[in-house]
């Protein structure tokens, strides 16, 4: 079989691609936008009314309406492409490509057990086996994550084993807008002074994070620093398959039960808009993000993190995931091994009071930064795409076979919901 030309490339976002948007939908819209600047590129995205952002149009991602857009595109990019678009696959010859970067299945272990998790997590499996078969090009954010991908490749046959080859395209940042004089941290709260040091656990409280440990450590300091301040950004979970890994209510209440809840710990309970981030990342002193579960955070690749780094804001990292050594390598960011409220206390208090080692993280910062680039990672995911298009296609299951395993798919998920409602 001839290369195949590729001039058109679907992008399908896992959200509404709104005001408000979450990591993946981060990850997917700015690795559209690094497609754009060689490709045809249109973006699906949940709710969509037609329309474009930032010159690249947007449709609907409904079914048939996907359907219809895979016929006339040459390449699809999605974090989990549809078994129904990949029933296509034989008849268009389209370029199926997977964004693996997400370890959703250890996300879902965080869950209580029970049938629930069960299910999720079978279908979680089948759906990144259809993935890792049938795509051309299999895209993860971290080595460590590849490596686990061509574990899951080795089962899945003799003939996949041997092709399965993951590129790693890592997170990348922005340039920064310039910097404004909002305050929007200092107008939302009327508890933080000017001269207060303001901690920012920025993003989601997942189960998987570590949240607890942050609010018994300010209890602790709560009398002796009211001078160091920590503000949490929890807003709504953006879907309700989110909800069930949401904690932020728990993080609260226990917050109320110590007696910081208002005073040094603080919840900003609205989403930040994507594009006024910044304004409330460069008003922080320190950013802080922790975690609870070491199978996670081994393949996690933290999307609060590259907002970290391009705000140049100095972090308190838990150890166990590869940005966070590269950042402690670096001098940028502070690790912590397990650690405890007395231990993060300490920690914090010695970073509030040491202007210089905060001057020094932000320096280390600006160099890291250089290196993830979005448009680094951009040229990155461009090759990887064209050399996708290009080599010799690997061979496809028959058409049959293909809509033998989309139908068992589709047959599992039927019988876990009727069990789930029974």
């Amino acid at each position: 079989m001839s290369p195949r030309e590729l001039r058109r490339v679907l992008v399908l976002v896992p959200g509404a691609l709104g005001e408000h948007l979450t990591g993946p939908e981060i990850r997917a819209w700015e690795l559209a936008k690094a497609l754009s600047a060689k490709y045809e590129v249109t973006i699906a995205a949940n709710r969509a009314v037609g329309g474009e952002r930032e010159g690249i149009p947007i449709v609907a991602s409904s079914r048939w309406r996907l359907l219809r857009e895979a016929m006339r595109h040459d390449a699809i990019f999605s974090a989990c492409l549809p078994p129904y678009l990949l029933a296509l696959k034989p008849l268009r010859d389209f370029v199926a490509i997977t964004d693996q970067y997400d370890p959703h299945e250890l996300e879902l272990a965080t869950l209580a057990a029970g049938r629930h998790r069960e299910r999720e997590l079978r279908s979680r499996a089948a759906v990144q086996r259809l993935q890792l078969r049938n795509a051309d090009l299999v895209l993860c954010a971290a080595e460590r994550q590849r490596a686990d991908l061509i574990r899951v490749g080795r089962s899945l046959g003799h003939m996949r084993s041997r092709s399965l080859d993951p590129v790693v395209v890592p997170f990348g940042i922005p340039d920064p807008p310039p910097a404004s004089k909002r305050r929007p941290l200092h107008d939302h709260f009327a508890q933080i002074d000017d001269t207060d040091t303001v901690v920012l656990w920025w993003g989601s409280v997942w189960r998987w994070l570590d949240a607890e440990t942050p609010v018994r450590a300010f209890a602790q300091m709560a009398d002796e620093r009211t001078d160091i301040k920590l503000v949490i950004t929890a807003g709504k979970p953006s879907s309700k398959s989110a909800e069930q890994f949401d904690a932020t209510q728990q993080i609260r209440d226990l917050a109320d039960e110590l007696g910081v809840l208002g005073r040094t710990v603080l919840f900003f309970d609205e989403w930040i808009p994507y594009e006024e981030r910044y304004d409330y990342l460069r008003e922080a002193d320190i950013g802080l993000t922790l975690h609870r579960h070491a199978d996670e955070a081994r393949l996690a690749a933290r999307a609060r993190y590259m907002d970290y780094l391009a705000a140049e804001l100095p972090c308190v990292l838990g150890r166990g995931d590869e940005t966070a050594e590269e950042f402690g390598a670096g001098g940028y960011a502070t690790l912590l091994d397990d650690p405890d409220p007395d231990r993060l206390a300490a920690t914090l208090t010695g970073l509030a009071d040491d202007p210089g080692a905060l001057a020094g993280a932000r320096a280390a910062g600006a160099e890291l930064a250089a290196k993830h680039h979005w448009s680094v990672v951009g040229a990155r995911v461009r090759a990887a795409v064209s050399e996708a298009a290009t080599a010799r296609p690997r061979p496809q299951p028959a058409l049959s076979a293909l809509l033998g395993a989309t139908a068992g798919y589709y047959a599992h998920r039927l019988v876990d919901r009727l069990g789930a409602e029974a």
